[in-house]
Parts: structure tokens; sequence; C-alpha cells
């Protein structure tokens, strides 16, 4: 029954506007729920409220009812102690719908409400079973609970939607509306993003697509503009009023509702099906739209049909040797010099060029390692490369770099010739409380991976065309460290899922585990380049042992306490190229860590492989490389 209700709301929206409801959580907290607590508790901590706004909604002209569950996925859920509550909490939501429509007498439609995901404090562990598992228990809720139609809103990344349109056609028939939140800035960016959207939801099914909330209403028109001469399906818009305020010490929206109406009946004249408000929005807001668009006919589009391809836009391509070109052809040498802590970057700059001289492939330039504050590594790979012709692999730390900065400086990257990027969450930083910072992590590294195959294919990470592709190697790493290895293998395949294509390791001084590095890699498939760290010392072995993620053997740091302080560097010099001999037997490369970045540290390592000859790498080689054999 409630399949055939969704059916004949989409029928109804092909042939007259339909009027959508308001905000229900921003309306909520306007009547006094409390603001921190999530909206979706009212239903069975205030039902009474919650049935109030609808009836308030639905009494001034609303004709469909949206349910109080944009957050009700168990992930969110959790955070608040609810997750058990879920099924509770979607019921109780849609009878409070049901019963304000039957209150009032009115003829309308139930829509169930799924937002995203959103940001979760163990995002980073979460797999993509996870996520649709997230998805389809609130899915199957609502349509046991028996919603007319799934409304999938406020969605900013495509991705993340078509992932729950999969898992909604996957679990039931109910219909399905999409809408994208208006985030872009408008113009060409915006018609490329609504082409894009088209392409891909249409072949997954949808019964609507539109937009709904973000930056104001004016994006929100011209979103309907642009789908209005791509698709021929129904079109939904439910704009906000624009940016909250905070006012009087809560957060509240200005915008005027006779304001909001001329943005309604724009959005009619564009072609939107249906409409409604979001954020801030009141039943004063849908009365004074109702009043204008009850009753009025759709207005006719002229459809183009446009086949989106973003990878033909030009690439942008760094100009510096593809340091995986030889791969398999002879052992590749990454050398890691981090940016210096102060302004003095002369030496590290010398330092890399006596590298590039040595015979090193790659140099490796860390993002504010340990939460230390140093020189910009962007800047010190520019450098680097104009100065001795070797390709960088800049390091990029989540920890510091909200959305908009981190695709910023990315962007950057590609256009100053940056051809390679090692996606890491980054040390938090609390590991040094006394430069007073604290950590951002809008993105980790799975989403950095994400971000860069998006660029990679000429999209930012709301899939608004660039203009240009770029052309970046995705690094990802891995620890071979770790009790449970296992588990970060699991970690590094989602890594290559995303769009990794090499991988660095933490230092690793035990050559049992880098055995497992060849073997980890054979079912990756993606070529490990060992991280071998240099020891110079006793002290600067003991000092390993405080880094995270790196496990420091007893019978290392014991041999190198039992020699001389005079020969402790040659002692140190000596297990490094025991542990490049071990690498080089079951990897492509190795990936070396001089400390301090003193590369007269890396020379006599470099100059160790590149004399010696390796079972791996026969000197007969074709300049074909070995291929798939290379994995075996």
């Amino acid at each position: 029954m409630a399949t055939e209700r969704g059916r004949e709301l989409i029928a109804r929206m092909r042939k007259t506007v339909v009027i959508g409801d308001g905000a229900i959580g921003t309306e909520l907290w306007r009547r006094g729920f409390p603001q921190g607590l999530p909206p979706e508790q009212a239903n069975l901590t205030a039902p009474d409220l919650v049935k109030s706004v609808h009836c308030d909604y639905l009494a001034v002209g609303a004709q469909l009812v949206t349910t109080n569950t944009f957050g009700a996925n168990p992930l969110r859920l959790h955070q608040f102690g609810l997750a058990e509550k879920l099924p509770d909490l979607v019921s109780a939501a849609v009878q409070l719908a049901r019963k304000a429509i039957s209150e009032t007498g009115r003829d309308a439609f139930i829509a169930g409400s799924i937002g995203p995901i959103g940001r979760l404090k163990d995002q980073l562990e979460l797999t993509d079973e996870d996520l649709d598992n997230a998805y389809r228990a609130l899915i199957v809720a609502l349509a046991e609970a028996g919603v007319d139609v799934l409304l999938l809103e406020t969605f900013v990344n495509l991705d993340e939607l078509q992932r729950a349109v999969k898992v909604a056609k996957q679990v039931t028939d109910l219909p399905v509306i999409a809408q994208l939140a208006a985030i872009d800035e408008g113009g060409r960016g915006t018609e490329g993003r609504a082409a894009l959207a088209v392409f891909e939801l249409t072949k997954l099914g949808i019964d609507a697509l539109g937009t709904n909330c973000g930056i104001s209403p004016t994006r929100n028109l011209s979103i309907v503009q642009a789908l209005a001469k791509l698709t021929d399906l129904p079109i939904t818009a439910f704009p906000n009023l624009g940016y909250a305020q905070y006012v009087d010490g809560r957060f509240r929206y200005l915008g005027e509702p006779e304001e909001f109406a001329c943005i309604g009946e724009a959005l009619w004249q564009a072609g939107a099906n249906l409409i409604g408000g979001c954020c801030g929005t009141t039943p004063e807001h849908i009365r004074l739209l109702a009043e204008r668009l009850t009753g009025k006919t759709p207005q006719p589009r002229l459809v183009r049909r446009v086949e989106v391809k973003p990878e033909e836009q030009p690439k942008l391509s760094s100009p510096m040797p593809n340091f995986l070109a030889k791969l398999w052809q002879e052992p590749i040498i990454i050398v890691e010099l981090d940016p210096p802590r102060g302004l003095h970057f002369e030496p590290i700059l010398e330092g890399a060029k006596v590298l590039a001289r040595a015979g090193v492939d790659a140099i490796s330039i860390g993002d504010n390692s340990l939460a230390s504050i140093r020189l910009s590594n962007l800047v010190m790979a520019f450098l680097m490369q104009r100065e001795t012709g070797l390709p960088t692999i800049c390091h990029f730390a989540g920890r510091d770099h909200n959305l908009i900065g981190a695709q910023s400086l990315l962007m950057g990257m590609a256009v100053l010739g940056i051809p390679a990027v090692l996606a890491v969450t980054g040390d938090p930083a609390r590991l040094a409380p006394e430069v007073g910072a604290s950590s951002v992590y809008d993105l980790n590294s799975f989403q950095i991976i994400e971000l860069l195959g998006k660029l990679n294919r000429g999209v930012n990470w709301v899939d608004a065309p660039l203009g240009k592709r770029t052309d970046f190697l995705i690094g990802a790493g891995f620890n071979p460290n770790v009790p449970n290895v296992d588990a970060e293998v699991r970690r590094l395949k989602r890594k290559v899922e995303r769009g990794a294509q090499f991988v660095l390791t933490q230092a690793v001084f035990d050559p049992k585990r880098i055995k497992v590095c060849g073997e980890v890699m054979r079912e990756v498939r993606v070529p490990i380049f060992v991280g071998i760290g240099i020891l110079i010392s006793a002290r600067n072995a003991a000092f390993w042992k405080t880094v995270p993620g790196v496990r420091m053997p007893e019978e290392v740091l014991q041999r190198m306490e039992s020699v001389p302080k005079e020969r402790q560097l040659a002692e140190g010099i000596a297990i490094a190229q025991e542990l490049i001999s071990v690498a080089l037997a079951h990897c492509p490369g190795v990936f070396l860590i001089p400390p301090f970045s003193r590369a007269e540290y890396a020379l006599p390592l470099v100059e160790f492989i590149r004399r010696n000859q390796w079972a791996r790498f026969p000197a007969q080689l074709s300049e074909k490389g070995r291929g798939d054999g290379c994995w075996s």
C-alpha cells in the first residue's frame, strides 16, 4: 500500500506542484527542544511537540510531511547512546506524522527523511559494509513503519548519496527522492555537478532528483535551473533561509517569509515539482509558499541529454619523472627529508642535491610529523624539485586541514607540479601540547585518498568539475609493526580500493615484519616500500622505541649498545644493510629514513643498493619490466 501511495505522489508531482513542509529540527529547537540533543530523540521524549510541528505545517497547506528521522541512523544515534532505540524512534516518527495527517484531515504523503551518516568520532575504522548497514537499518525501519516515499536529503557528497540510493533500492520498492545540498559556488560548477548527479543517479533508478539546504536559496535555484535542462524526472527543492546567525545566545534564521515565498515561486518557474523548506523555515514560510503555488502546473522543460565525461578534461601533469616507471626494473630508492623546524632550510636542500647525484629516485617530505611545527612541506617540495630534478612525495595530514583548506592546498600542489601525495591521518596535536594547537581531522587517510581520486577525475569533493584533472600518484601508509597485522591489512585493502597506488611503511627493524610486507604486497598488488630507519647511535635506537607505530626489537637495541660509541654509526649502517637485503628480496624498493633529515646518513645505503645485484632485479630484465609476474 505504501509503495502505491508513493507512486501516486510521483505521478502527482508531474501534474501539479506539490507543497512540502518546512524544517523539523530547527523548528523543534525554536519551540524549546534543547539544542545539543538529537531532534530524533523528541519522537520518544516530546512526541506532542513533534506532532504539533507536523500539524502546523499541514494546517497551512503542506501536502507532504517529512518524518523526524534525518539523523536516525545507528552510527549517529550511537554517539548519544540511542542506537538500540532506532526501531522505536523511527516507528514513533512515522506514527506521529500519520496522526498529524489524521487529526488535520489533510490529503498528505509521508516522506521518510534520511540524511548522510555525517562526521563521526570513530569514522576512521568504518568499513563500506558498516556504512551500508547504517543506511540499511534506517531505511528498513522506515519502510516497515509505512512511509510513502524515501527522501534522501542534504547530501554534500555524491558518492555517499549514491551509496544510500543503492541500499534503498536493494531493500525496498519505495520510490526514492535524492537531494544534494547546495554548497557549490554557482555558474558552470553548478551545471557540471548537476550533470554528473543526473548521469550517476539516473542509472540507479531514482524517482525524483533535487536539492535542499546549503549555502543559500539562490544556490538551490541555480541547481534546479541546471537540472531542468538535464532530466525529465520530477525535481524537488527545499531551500533553507541561508546562514544561521547567533542572536541572544542561540542560533537563529532571520529570513523573511515573504522573501522565501518569492524564492519558492522562482523555483517553480525554473522547473521544480515539489517545493518545501529546510533549516530555519517555519509554518509561516510554508503558508505564504502554499498561497502562491498551490494548484500550479509544473513548467514545461526542454531537456538536453548530456553525456558526462569529467575524465576528458585536460590533465594537469607534473613535469617530474614518475618514480614508479621503473618498477621491478631496478630497486626504487625513496629517502625521507623532513622540512626544518625553522627557516634554515638550506642544509636540507643541499642534502637533496647530494642524494639526487647518488641516484635516489624520489624524496619523501613529511607534513609536520609528530605534530611538530615545521616549514611547509609544499615549499620544500617545490624547492627540491626545482633544484634537483627529483620528484617528491608530499605527505598530507588530515590533522592540519579542514575540507576547504585541504582541497585548496592539494590543487595548489598540482599547479606547482608535485607528482605524488602520501595520505596520512596525522599524529594528534596532543603529542605536542606545548604548541597549543588542536587537531582538525575533517578528513582521515581514507578520505584523503578518496579526495585525491576525485581530483584525478577532474572533480572536487562535492563532484563539481575543476576544468582540469590532477595526475597525482596516490600513496598510502601501512604499519607492519602493529600487534594485529590482519586488521592493518584490511585497512590497507580499503585504501587500495579507494585508489592508493603505492605504499610507504613505518620504519621496520624486524626482518620477519619485512617479509610480511612482501606477503601483503602480493595480496593487495600495489608496490610497498619498506621503511628503513638508519640508526646512528644507541641513544638514537632508544629514541625509536618512543616513536608511535614503531617497534624496536630488544636484540637490535642491545646490538647497538654492545659496540663502542665510535663504532655505533657503522653498526647502524650494517643493520640497515641487512634489513635492506631482506626488503629487496620481497619488495620493489625501500624508503630510507635518516635521522635529523641528514642526507649523509642515507648515502652509504644508496651506494650499497646501487653497487649490488639483486635477484629480483636481474640485469637482463627488459625495459618493459616483469609485469604481473613481479607480484608472485
